[in-house]
């Protein structure tokens, strides 16, 4: 019963269409076009479509990070 109510609640508060991140998101590619061009346009749409790719990416470079790190402590420590 409390997290019906409680799911209520919150449901009623939000009556605005366009949440803040929306806004926030309009914004900054405004800002960014405007200082930088067209060229920040071609840079939002190449992270928006390869964003899965690049977390891909992300997470090999930071493992091969991790690796090159834990064996370092080992030569340092160990041998």
């Amino acid at each position: 019963m409390r997290t019906i109510e409680k799911n209520k609640r919150k449901h009623e508060s939000i009556n605005h269409p366009f949440s803040i991140g929306l806004v926030v998101k309009i914004v900054a590619t405004a800002v960014g076009f405007y200082v930088w061009g067209i060229d920040f346009i071609w840079v939002v749409l190449g992270v928006v479509f390869c964003w899965n790719i690049l977390k891909g990416i992300a997470s090999c470079l930071f493992s091969l990070v991790a690796l090159i790190g834990f064996f370092w402590f080992l030569f340092i420590h160990v041998f």
